[in-house]
């Protein structure tokens, strides 16, 4: 038995010195070779020169482009508010690309569609005249130099005027599977999407937030304006606010209290609904006021009572802008006891009543 194991023990030390001479370290095999490290085309060293970009080669436009003028195509805040955005356009001929899918969209398929253009509405900007800035009464903005010419060209198609979210849903499936043909004559970066299916919900960006889901009236201000005078009866959207009757008002210090220098045993806001029906009175009555064909309102809530005057549909109504000028020039001859017995104050812009009426 001695032989076979002698054998073996020599087979396994001829083994090892072969191995053993292959590597440089003996007892340590020869490590696996590594493949060669790729390396990306695309990486260049610091100190080289880039190449310049690929240039994008998108074929004119193939069809007539409308010449006509895009003013009353463009978005206003009595639009909306719960919209779809169908389509954005940038170039030179942004415009005249948003204003044919405009044309479209309203005679072929029945849509209210409107135009917004960047430099109408730079998204939270402070520039001035343009919102969140701008006056209230302003229905568009209106850029000036120099601020007109940073703006991109760039205009983008809305669609709808929806009042409730669910119909904005609605309507939004329905743009989606549109495929107005002017598009397919329109040069385009990618070339797959067809139609509109890129299209999503949006709001009307000139109506403010508090405005999209507005809370519920309150029952106690309801009740307070079931008056003969009551504005609710206005059958306008809009009414020109002429005075206004509240509560005291004072700034807190550490020094003093709180309306220490005021008479508390009877309050103004006592009154303050008493005094706005009798102003509201007298200006119904008023000789020159019946003859404008003007009517009196009143708005009483739990802070406040304001008197107001005339029936609107438009915020910029030319009438409205005459009314204010002919009060302010009469203001003090309504203010003598005879006729309206104070001094009327108009605002300068008028106020909206779709946000108070129940």
């Amino acid at each position: 038995m001695k032989a076979p194991i002698a054998a073996l023990a020599l087979a396994i030390f001829v083994t090892e010195s072969t191995t053993n001479a292959q590597s440089p370290f003996p007892g340590v095999n020869r490590p696996k070779a590594t493949p060669p490290v790729k390396v990306d085309s695309k990486v260049y060293p610091a100190t080289s020169t880039l190449p310049a970009p690929n240039e994008v080669d998108l074929k004119p436009a193939t069809i007539a482009l409308p010449e006509e003028a895009i003013e009353p195509y463009l978005l206003t805040k009595e639009n909306g508010p719960f919209m779809v955005i169908a389509k954005t356009f940038r170039g030179q001929d942004a415009e005249r690309y948003a204003l044919a899918l405009v044309l479209e969209l309203q005679r072929d398929y029945g849509l209210p569609a409107y135009i917004l253009r960047t430099k109408d509405f730079p998204r939270n900007s402070m520039i001035r005249n343009v919102p969140p800035t701008a006056p209230a009464g302003m229905n568009r903005a209106r850029l000036t130099e120099p601020e007109k010419v940073r703006s991109f060209d760039e205009a983008a198609v809305l669609v709808g005027n929806e009042k409730t979210l669910r119909g904005q849903e609605v309507l939004w499936h329905k743009v989606k599977k549109l495929k107005p043909k002017c598009l397919d004559g329109m040069p385009k970066l990618y070339f797959w999407r067809e139609g509109l299916s890129q299209a999503l919900r949006v709001t009307n960006p000139y109506v403010p937030a508090q405005n999209l889901f507005p809370g519920r009236h309150d029952p106690l201000v309801t009740q307070m304006n079931e008056g003969k005078n009551s504005v609710y009866n206005c059958p306008g959207n809009f009414s020109l606010q002429v005075a206004e009757f509240r509560g005291r008002a004072t700034f807190e210090s550490e020094k003093t209290k709180p309306f220490a220098h005021l008479d508390l045993k009877r309050s103004p806001l006592v009154t303050a609904a008493e005094d706005a029906e009798r102003v509201a009175k007298n200006l119904s009555r008023d000789p020159e006021i019946k003859q404008m064909g003007y009517q009196a309102y009143v708005y009483h809530d739990r802070l406040s009572s304001r008197v107001m005057v005339g029936s609107f549909n438009s915020p910029n109504d030319p009438a409205a802008v005459n009314l204010r000028q002919r009060l302010l020039s009469k203001a003090t001859e309504l203010s003598k006891p005879q006729r309206v017995g104070m001094m009327i104050v108009p605002a300068n812009s008028l106020t909206n009543l779709e946000q108070i009426k129940p």
